[in-house]
């Protein structure tokens, strides 16, 4: 991420040398001087694990966004994958030469890309589904639409960059990700993608309405964990805290600000 910054209750926080300090969840600071951070994952043995409170059950409402940037697209590679064991769940990434949502189960692809996009840039790309439509968006345009029913038993963990922290191992930068309890439109998702998202109705001391998870990656805190901005406390672990493992932070330029 860019500019922006989510803070908890209370929450000051000193970061890149400018002082940002808010007294609402959903409220967006300007940090002066601070371009923010992204993970890095080498495709080897980098990954990072999350907490899913509050995420939403199996076969319901969801958005999924985030912000990468691959090096190649020559492996199957997992961005992100919500999953209960290896029985069921979803996956978003690099499958089959382009970009696609899976099923955990069967590893049945529920929506993909006609091609890759081009290697070594920012690509946004954003998973919905309705109860009954998977949709997949590169960039802010909608790329495919498919009615293929998704698993049925609700995930239980969250892995980043890699299906277990073995297989499908992303080599590429990540930023600015995002799960919803609601199918977010076309609109909403081209209107929020270059741009921290805005209070929901409840007010700007609010949780934003249906984010359930929001990691920037732009704090560091102790032990290699990464805040979620949601305030659903769906924190990141880096590699299990082991330095090995841990995908590095670097210098973001994802075309996000506030």
């Amino acid at each position: 991420m860019t500019l922006l910054l989510q803070r908890g209750e209370g929450e000051d926080d000193i970061i890149g040398g400018g002082l940002g300090t808010c007294s609402g969840i959903a409220c967006p600071v300007d940090v002066p001087g601070y371009r923010g951070t992204a993970l890095k994952f080498d495709g080897v043995d980098d990954y990072a694990t999350a907490g899913n409170s509050g995420f939403t059950t199996a076969m319901g409402t969801t958005t999924i966004e985030m912000w990468v940037r691959f090096e190649s697209g020559g492996t199957d590679q997992d961005f992100i994958a919500l999953r209960l064991n290896l029985e069921s769940g979803l996956r978003i990434g690099i499958h089959a030469g382009t970009i696609a949502a899976r099923r955990i189960f069967g590893d049945r692809v529920l929506a993909a890309a006609p091609a890759l996009p081009p290697a070594n840039e920012w690509h946004h790309v954003a998973y919905t589904f309705d109860y009954t439509t998977n949709v997949l968006y590169v960039d802010g345009v909608q790329v495919d639409a498919e009615t293929t029913a998704p698993d049925d038993r609700t995930p239980n963990q969250v892995w980043l960059g890699s299906i277990d922290g073995v297989n499908s191992l992303f080599r590429g930068q990540m930023d600015e990700v995002r799960v919803w309890t609601v199918t977010r439109s076309a609109a909403e998702i081209r209107a929020d993608m270059k741009h921290g998202p805005v209070a929901g109705q409840n007010g700007s001391d609010a949780l934003i309405d249906g984010l359930v998870a929001y990691w920037t990656f732009d704090d560091d805190r102790s032990g290699g964990r990464s805040a979620d901005r949601s305030g659903h406390g769906n924190d990141v672990t880096l590699g299990d805290g082991v330095a090995q493992r841990m995908p590095a932070r670097v210098p973001s330029d994802a075309p996000v600000s506030d």
